[in-house]
């Protein structure tokens, strides 16, 4: 990846060629995207597109590491995680909280997601960029499940949090057959009963 641009301009016009490609991507698949078809979709030339990015696949990548950023930025720390706590009424609502999260985050992009899904499978450095921002997130929750001194808490982890990407990915990318409310509310509950019987 090239060095993030500094002057003012130039962060406009990366940024402006970040969402194209992300139009691009959705819009005309990976493999029907260029260089060419993002910068025209930028309102640049397609030489401005490689002062920023090597290729597509180095946009691609961008692109999974600010969603990874922008993600790691709403999930709450474990300090927040226990106000949140102590606010809450029940651990119910302290699921349902992180559950909305995750789903806001995969609703706000779905098609966009899967293409990223698709292409880790073709793409190492894409696929370590997913694993690392994985890693990420299992390490917060990993941080709130210690905070309640469980046995295995990494074990415990690693299941709340399966069991709740596969919930939203479920009802985000499948044909779900309830609203998006009842998901929510069911889940948490089946987290919370989860966590609560340990």
């Amino acid at each position: 990846m090239k060095a993030i641009p500094t002057q003012a301009r130039a962060k406009q016009k990366r940024s402006a060629l970040i969402s194209a490609g992300k139009v691009c991507f959705v819009e005309q698949g990976y493999d029907n995207t260029t260089a060419k078809t993002i910068a025209s979709r930028a309102g640049v030339a397609t030489g401005t597109f490689y002062q920023y990015f090597e290729n597509k696949e180095d946009i691609l990548c961008v692109i999974a590491q600010q969603r990874i950023e922008d993600l790691y930025q709403q999930v709450p720390s474990t300090t927040e995680f226990m106000s949140i706590s102590k606010q809450a009424n029940t651990t119910k609502d302290i699921f349902h909280y992180v559950l909305k999260l995750i789903y806001a985050f995969h609703e706000a992009e779905p098609e966009l997601h899967q293409v990223l899904e698709h292409r880790k499978t073709l793409d190492p450095k894409l696929a370590e960029i997913l694993k690392q921002g994985e890693i990420l997130l299992d390490e917060r929750v990993l941080h709130f499940v210690r905070s309640f001194n469980i046995e295995n808490a990494e074990a415990v982890a690693f299941n709340l949090f399966a069991m709740a990407e596969g919930l939203v990915h479920r009802h985000v990318f499948g044909k779900p057959d309830q609203s998006k409310e009842t998901t929510l509310e069911l889940g948490a509950s089946m987290l919370a009963s989860y966590f609560e019987h340990l």
